[in-house]
């Protein structure tokens, strides 16, 4: 089904449930899968499968089907004929099939559970089939238990950047699956939790997460040289006394993504397999990624425990803040760092050549990951150069991935160049207005460009679908009263 109505019903009534079939809606897939300012049909055929197909009105059908000519109903058939056929290399064209059985296969659950629920639903699938052997039970806190629960205080550093046009080379270096890595290298899990620092020693019940949680004194003194404190003051004990569960499910899915990643490798030629594994890997991927969000949902998680999430993003923060602060000390570098944002930081390298700036990210990444417990690693992502930072998570380059790269990628994050909330004129005269200034730095050319196309649009000699804004209908109850809704 690829239905691009608007009408207010709810998920349940439009859903059609057939026994022992598996109905998709296409079209609410594809709204989470691609990127597009518009959802139709037409759209979708003309972004994916690079076709043109009509659109043809219920009033012009209508008039084709009660024609008396044959022909004209013919043509009603073959319209519907292509919407079938298409719907059909759409779903080819994504794999929709494949990658969604690898998914369920992957995370133990059904067909249609990996197109509709979440991704708690996920991790709980795969953290339950490990516990089970080991003989813990999960806990199913109510939702006043969850909203008894405290306040999650721990925040990811992200840095006001200094925002200006940059023509040295900028180094981006992200930290390599940096929540998962933190649970892995610190042992930090609900099963290895021994709660607050202000708690401990104590012999009474003290809150725990959603629940409650009491350690009696003599375990805590047969372990007190094999505890870890995390920045926000929460102990868990070292792996040589238990290794917990989400840090043993997390290196298992780290190790079997990299085994699978070489896999592609090996088999380059079997498109078959390669489609089947670049499933199974991004499967792997995604799971790891979510893990964290599992320990820290507080509004609507399943099994919530705010001491693990707060643990995980204070140590990732002070991680990231331990990196910033090696490269500032290090005067041989002769590097800044201006932006850093949860797991990655850019680094300015004033007067330095592309090359050297290769150089001195792959020296800062080697001496970052050295100085981090494994599997704690800094990753040389790319250089900028020109580079224009605007805000924080706003920001747009040439980007070089390796020295030897001669023509750069444009890479924009955030700006109205990628964001789907404007009309496509905005996003075309601001790409290559930015492209100018790249490559010629000559802010009068830049504005002889600007004025030329404004001109173009007050005499309006440009096409009306590059001033069409796309915005989704939220419904009557999603504005306020009042709002001039077209």
């Amino acid at each position: 089904s690829t239905d691009s109505g608007t009408k207010e019903i709810s998920d349940d009534d439009s859903e059609i449930r057939l026994t022992g079939r598996i109905v998709l809606n296409l079209w609410r897939f594809l709204r989470h899968e691609v990127a597009l300012q518009s959802y139709t049909f037409e759209s979708i055929a003309y972004h994916i499968l690079h076709q043109r197909i009509p659109l043809f009105s219920f009033r012009i059908l209508t008039n084709w089907w009660a024609h008396r000519t044959k022909m004209y109903r013919w043509q009603v058939f073959e319209h519907y004929l292509t919407r079938v056929e298409g719907t059909v290399k759409i779903m080819q064209q994504l794999d929709l099939v494949g990658r969604t059985s690898e998914f369920a296969r992957l995370f133990g659950i059904q067909f249609y559970e990996v197109l509709s629920r979440g991704s708690q639903f996920r991790v709980e699938s795969m953290m339950l089939r490990l516990v089970k052997p080991l003989n813990y039970v999960a806990v199913s806190p109510s939702i006043q238990q969850r909203a008894r629960m405290r306040a999650p205080e721990s925040l990811p550093l992200i840095m006001e950047p200094e925002s200006r046009f940059y023509t040295d080379p900028v180094i981006v270096l992200d930290f390599q699956s940096l929540y998962p890595s933190i649970i892995i290298a610190y042992n930090y899990c609900f099963s290895t939790c021994m709660g607050r620092i202000e708690h401990l020693g104590r012999s009474e019940l003290f809150e725990f997460g959603c629940t409650q949680l009491r350690v009696p004194i003599d375990e805590l003194s047969h372990h007190k040289d094999n505890l870890n404190f995390s920045p926000c003051g929460v102990a868990f004990v070292n792996q040589s006394v238990v290794k917990g569960v989400l840090p043993r499910m997390l290196e298992e899915i780290l190790n079997t993504r990299l085994m699978v990643k070489q896999s592609m490798k090996e088999k380059k030629d079997n498109k078959t397999l390669q489609r089947v594994l670049h499933a199974r890997q991004l499967g792997l991927k995604l799971i790891a990624n979510v893990t964290y969000g599992y320990t820290a949902a507080n509004f609507s998680g399943r099994m919530p425990c705010i001491e693990v999430g707060d643990s995980v993003v204070s140590k990732a923060r002070e991680t990231l803040e331990r990196a910033i602060s090696m490269v500032g000390r290090n005067t041989r570098w002769g590097a800044r760092v201006i932006y850093g944002d949860t797991d990655s930081m850019f680094v300015l390298v004033p007067g330095k050549s592309r090359e050297e700036a290769f150089r001195i990210g792959a020296e800062i990444a080697e001496a970052v990951t050295n100085d981090n417990p494994k599997p704690v690693k800094l990753k040389l992502e790319k250089v900028y150069q020109p580079c224009l930072l605007q805000t924080k998570k706003r920001y747009v380059g040439y980007m070089y991935e390796s020295p030897s790269q001669d023509k750069p990628v444009y890479d924009a994050k955030g700006i109205e160049t990628v964001r789907r909330d404007g009309c496509p004129a905005v996003a075309k005269i601001l790409e290559k207005t930015l492209r100018i200034l790249f490559e010629t730095k000559d802010v009068s050319l830049v504005k002889r460009y600007v004025c030329r196309q404004f001109g173009k649009v007050l005499s309006g000699r440009i096409s009306i679908q590059e001033l069409t804004f796309a915005r989704e209908y939220r419904g009557a109850a999603g504005y306020r009263p009042g709002a001039c809704v077209p």
